[in-house]
Parts: structure tokens; C-alpha cells; sequence
């Protein structure tokens, strides 16, 4: 009798536990829950670096370009650039230029530094491709007298038309033009001595976003 009274009160101790237990994983059930493996958290997206639009009000550039110029007669010159361009509205374009240049010419052949400002209307645009006309002027210090009979200080007046394509993703473009250059000190040191200089020039380049 003794025996099955022990048994007895194991049976509900035993069921009380049980309940209580119950009650535990009721009111937790995380705790007994088998979560499927997380996961791992994805990396939030980077953005993508964007090129703004050539042409766009505010964009900047950077260009860097050579050609050669002849007056058709016995002067010819060589000239290296390197110019930073801002779209002052869309399809508008000032430019800061420095130039280096050397002169072929009758007499003593000089070299010369050109700073320039330029202005340029991409007046066709198509995204990947621009058709501009220009215009600008510079003043010119040269080594020797440019050309002969002349001064080594000039003014360098410009204008002409030309031609840009966008050859890679990241926005670079090519840059093609032809311009009328014109050397000369605008008589300030008299008639006699402003020979001046008007030369034909082909020029080329690569512009990159900034």
C-alpha cells in the first residue's frame, strides 16, 4: 500500500512538471523552436558612380590636346594645351587654357606661353557626340619676336568650329576642331612694328569629367 501511494504521488508530481513545462513553452516558444539557418545579410547597395551629362549646366572637364598651325607661307607652329572647361548654362562652356607653343619661322624660331580664355557653344548635342563653335583670346609671351619684325608680347585672338565623341563609359571623349589663330600686338607699339599673324589650325584632344 505504501508503495502504490509513492507511485501514485510520483505520477502527478511527474504530471504537475510536465504542465508546468507546458506552460513555459507556451508562453516561450523560441525557446524550443528549430530556426532554419539566417541568412547572411546581404551588403547594402553601393551607388554607382554617375558622369553627369556633357553639356549640363555646372558640369566640369578637364582637356589636354596638341595641333599644328600654318600660315600657308613659311611659318609654321606646334601647340600644346591643357584647359579646364565649366558649362556655365547647358550646352555653354567657358574655359581656362594655358598653351605652349613653338614657332618655325623666318629669322630666330621662338617658343612662347599662351594663357587663353575660351568660350565654346555645343550648339548640336546628342549625348555621345557635340558639334561647337568657339571664340576666344589669350595673350601671348614669346622668346624671341613673333613673327619677325614684331614683338615677343602679343594678343592671340581665335575662332572656329568642332567636334566631340564620347569614347568610353566613364565619359572621356575625343575632341577634334579647326580654328583661324591670329598673332598680334595690336599696334601698341606702333604701326611699324605689327606684322602680325593669321595661321589655319588643326587641333586635337581629350576631354575628361572632373
Amino acid at each position: 500500500m505504501r508503495t502504490l501511494s509513492i507511485a501514485v504521488c510520483i505520477i502527478v508530481f511527474s504530471g504537475t512538471a510536465l504542465s508546468f513545462d507546458a506552460g513555459l513553452l507556451a508562453l516561450h516558444p523560441a525557446a524550443v523552436s528549430l530556426q532554419p539557418d539566417e541568412a547572411p545579410a546581404s551588403e547594402p547597395p553601393t551607388a554607382s558612380t554617375s558622369v553627369a551629362r556633357f553639356g549640363a549646366e555646372g558640369s566640369r572637364w578637364w582637356i589636354i590636346g596638341g595641333g599644328f598651325a600654318s600660315d600657308i607661307d613659311d611659318i609654321e607652329s606646334v601647340n600644346l594645351f591643357g584647359a579646364f572647361g565649366y558649362f556655365i548654362i547647358d550646352d555653354v562652356e567657358i574655359q581656362g587654357e594655358l598653351g605652349g607653343w613653338y614657332f618655325s619661322q623666318p629669322g630666330d624660331d621662338a617658343g612662347a606661353i599662351n594663357p587663353v580664355l575660351n568660350f565654346r557653344w555645343h550648339f548640336l548635342n546628342h549625348e555621345k557626340w557635340t558639334v561647337f563653335a568657339e571664340a576666344g583670346i589669350g595673350i601671348m609671351g614669346a622668346s624671341d619676336d613673333v613673327p619677325e619684325g614684331g614683338t615677343s608680347f602679343n594678343f592671340s585672338p581665335r575662332a572656329g568650329v568642332g567636334f566631340t565623341h564620347e569614347i568610353s563609359g566613364s565619359g572621356v571623349r575625343l575632341l577634334l576642331g579647326v580654328r583661324w589663330q591670329h598673332f598680334s600686338n595690336a599696334r601698341i607699339y606702333g604701326d611699324d612694328e605689327n606684322p602680325a599673324l593669321d595661321q589655319a589650325m588643326l587641333y586635337t584632344g581629350v576631354i575628361f569629367p572632373f
